[in-house]
């Protein structure tokens, strides 16, 4: 089988394999080496990535623009990292939540296995968070976050080359574009329009954070989600992302549009 077949046959690694070898045969063969960067993105290879963005800008100029929106992605990647790393925290739109060091109390909670204290921290800041509801594809829904715990009230955006969080009840509208290429299983572009009339272009992350270190090539194509228990009710995701919307669990790649109604402004602490 050559690469595509065997992207097409969910075996991501041995694509990898067969991308290298392909593109040291045919060096100027932009459509295999656009693979290899896509599978070296999915692979969580950045630099890897980024050095193929450099040879095609290299030998085709005109496609300096587009280059450029990877390379920003990739440089969002590597923030992203640093975030979940807890080297730094990520930027927030509008602006932070009032909960926002309760949350990250919450989150520390969990990774030293605390689970009844990270419970009584989440109850906390559910009783500040006003009701979420709105329409999903036109299907009315009450309720709406992320299925993993730790970016449960936030919707993960790329702008430009940053990497910031929205709280789900700052958003007034999400469109999200219907998945073309296959870069698009990786990022996806979308709209947002904040309750305070702000409007996004930006990407949104499709897998989970360190989905790449999975063993199932289909958990790292985005096939596929797989959730680690950690205690409770709480769970960690890999692979494609998944809304807890009203009481379904819907893929990111399947939702079009989300409407939020106007919710009530976040209650004190």
């Amino acid at each position: 089988m050559d690469s595509r077949e065997l992207i097409k046959a969910g075996k991501l690694s041995d694509a990898r394999k067969q991308l290298v070898e392909e593109v040291k045969s045919s060096p100027a063969d932009m459509g295999r080496r656009t693979m290899l960067f896509q599978a070296h993105s999915l692979l969580g290879e950045w630099d890897r990535a980024e050095r193929q963005l450099d040879v095609i800008a290299a030998q085709d100029p005109d496609r300096d623009t587009g280059v450029q929106v990877y390379k920003n992605l990739l440089s969002a990647e590597k923030e992203r990292l640093e975030a979940y790393n807890n080297d730094r925290r990520p930027s927030f739109m509008p602006e932070p939540p009032p909960y926002l060091e309760m949350y990250y109390a919450a989150r520390n909670k969990l990774v030293e296995n605390r689970i009844e204290e990270a419970k009584e921290l989440f109850d906390k800041i559910d009783a500040q968070i006003p009701d979420i509801s709105g329409t999903v594809n036109g299907k009315n829904f009450a309720g709406f976050r992320d299925t993993d715990i730790f970016v449960s009230l936030f919707l993960e955006a790329i702008v430009h080359e940053r990497y910031i969080l929205i709280p789900f009840e700052k958003i007034r509208e999400l469109s999200i574009s219907r998945p073309k290429t296959f870069s698009d299983l990786i990022w996806i572009s979308a709209n947002i329009t904040t309750w305070e009339g702000l409007t996004l272009n930006c990407f949104l992350p499709v897998l989970y954070f360190d989905s790449f270190k999975h063993g199932d090539d289909r958990v790292k194509l985005g096939r596929m989600t797989d959730w680690t228990p950690l205690g409770g009710p709480f769970s960690r995701g890999v692979g494609q992302r998944v809304f807890h919307v009203g009481e379904e669990d819907v893929p990111i790649l399947e939702i079009r549009e989300v409407i939020f109604k106007a919710p009530e402004s976040i209650k004190d602490v």
